[in-house]
């Protein structure tokens, strides 16, 4: 029997207008806020009031678009100055960061989706950069792989039936496809993603250790897609894993997920090329 909720209607559906404001396009009318919560305008009206008076929201004086304030930041950032994931990988992702010609991001799980909260460096392309507070789908990403990974087999059936939209030809959106995927994350140890979500770029992805052997984070690096060879994915994996030990140790666990496998070993040294020329794996980014 499905419990009861003892929480204030009102209430949620003024966090259900932050949420929809955190998204694209960013800005919305009164009659645009009133029609996706289904609710009478007089309602959104006193929803709306209530959020400009505690300086969450505000709106334009020209458009009378209603934003998120400044204010919803400071609320939305008290999760990382608390939040000893993001101080536990903090080091291991800068020098990771250092060591490949991409970006590193640090996602965590938020509703069936991967959301990022932290990211050092530069892939090249401001489209390819995951910034802080990102989203993103479980199925599309080398990260939402290894949550995957470590969810029990209804959690995947229930996560991929929904999982449809096709954002490369690469996209996986079936289920046998993605147990074969996860299949071979947990042999391998980490996740990867080529061309599935965004064209050009390819992913790795290694577990950070939680509670219970499960997930707690995922550390993945985004690098273009001429970087790309069997050699260089062997030496940036082992580099992405060994970021994630590091973060996993600074945590108080001895290693990875245990559904991602044992310790991870360093990488070997690799040579790339970006705009600033050869690149060695162990030098210093200037």
């Amino acid at each position: 029997m499905k419990r009861k909720s003892t929480a204030m209607s009102s209430t949620l559906r003024c966090l259900k207008v932050l949420e929809f404001l955190a998204e694209e396009p960013f800005e919305l009318t009164f009659t645009d806020i009133a029609a996706m919560l289904d609710s009478p305008k007089g309602s959104a009206h006193r929803l709306c009031t209530t959020l400009m008076e505690a300086n969450l929201i505000t709106q334009q004086p020209v458009t009378k678009r209603y934003m998120l304030n400044s204010h919803a930041l400071w609320v939305g950032s008290g999760y990382l100055r608390h939040s000893p994931l993001y101080r536990a990988a903090f080091f291991p992702m800068q020098e990771l960061a250092r060591q490949v010609p991409g970006t590193v991001q640090l996602g965590v799980l938020d509703q069936d989706y991967v959301l990022f909260i932290h990211s050092v460096g530069y892939s090249g392309a401001p489209h390819a950069f995951a910034n802080v507070g990102l989203r993103r789908p479980l199925n599309a990403t080398a990260s939402g792989k290894i949550f995957l990974a470590g969810m029990a087999p209804d959690d995947v059936e229930r996560i991929m039936a929904k999982s449809t939209e096709k954002y490369t030809i690469n996209t996986i959106t079936s289920l046998p496809k993605m147990k074969q995927e996860i299949a071979q994350v947990r042999k391998m140890r980490y996740a990867r993603n080529i061309e599935e979500l965004l064209p050009g770029y390819w992913v790795l992805a290694a577990a950070v250790g939680g509670r219970e052997g499960n997930p707690s984070a995922v550390i993945s690096v985004t690098l273009p897609l001429e970087e790309f060879s069997a050699e260089n994915e062997t030496s940036i994996a082992g580099l992405v894993k060994e970021a994630a030990r590091k973060a996993s140790l600074q945590l108080g666990h001895v290693g990875a997920a245990s559904g991602m496998g044992s310790k991870p070993q360093p990488g070997k040294p690799i040579t790339t090329h970006n705009s600033r020329g050869t690149v060695h794996s162990d030098d210093h980014a200037t």
